[in-house]
């Protein structure tokens, strides 16, 4: 019984040492992510949104925000909180998908055929400039390229529907107070 022992032991530790070699050889096919921002929600004060010659800017005042230039409206909280959400978790692939500048427009991050997301800080100091765009094979995903920067990389999730330059995306019309109705009076007849 020793003698068996020892062989299903050997055989154990070799596949053992099988396995662990497999799974180190398989780690450079695992994607590798990075957040895209690396400020906090408590840190912007300020983005804009450019997308086909519109534009939009939102700016916090105090801890509400306002839409410039669109006074009458008045900021829907769900989505603004869905944009904080969705671009403060946001993840670009490690490894750029194209390094040439002549790429951009078929990854739609061009200066032109991108939507551009500016984000400032307390200061007005910008604290990022990205361009995204749209893939045409991978629907769930968006490219991406940062301002100072030629390669275009992979999202890990689409967030083109929140980067919107509509006013009525980001706003609605104040809901009127509710008028206090006279109480009647019941009087006894």
């Amino acid at each position: 019984m020793a003698k068996q022992t020892r062989i299903i032991v050997a055989i154990l530790g070799v596949v053992l040492v099988l396995f662990f070699i497999n799974r180190q050889s398989q780690k450079k096919y695992t994607v590798q992510t990075k957040t895209v921002v690396s400020d906090g929600k408590d840190d912007i004060h300020r983005f804009v949104v450019q997308k086909e010659g519109q534009e939009i800017e939102l700016v916090r005042s105090d801890t509400s925000w306002v839409i410039s230039g669109h006074d009458s409206l008045s900021v829907k909280l769900s989505s603004l909180e869905s944009f904080f959400d969705d671009i403060l978790q946001l993840s670009k692939e490690s490894d750029p998908i194209s390094k040439n500048p002549d790429n951009w427009s078929k990854y739609s991050v061009s200066d032109s055929t991108g939507t551009h997301l500016f984000l400032y800080n307390s200061n007005d100091k910008e604290l990022g400039h990205y361009i995204f765009g749209r893939t045409k094979t991978n629907f769930g995903k968006n490219t991406i390229r940062l301002e100072n920067n030629s390669n275009v990389y992979l999202t890990d999730k689409n967030i083109l529907f929140r980067l919107q330059t509509r006013p009525t995306y980001w706003g609605e019309k104040p809901k009127p107070p509710e008028e206090n109705e006279p109480e009647e009076s019941i009087l006894p007849e």
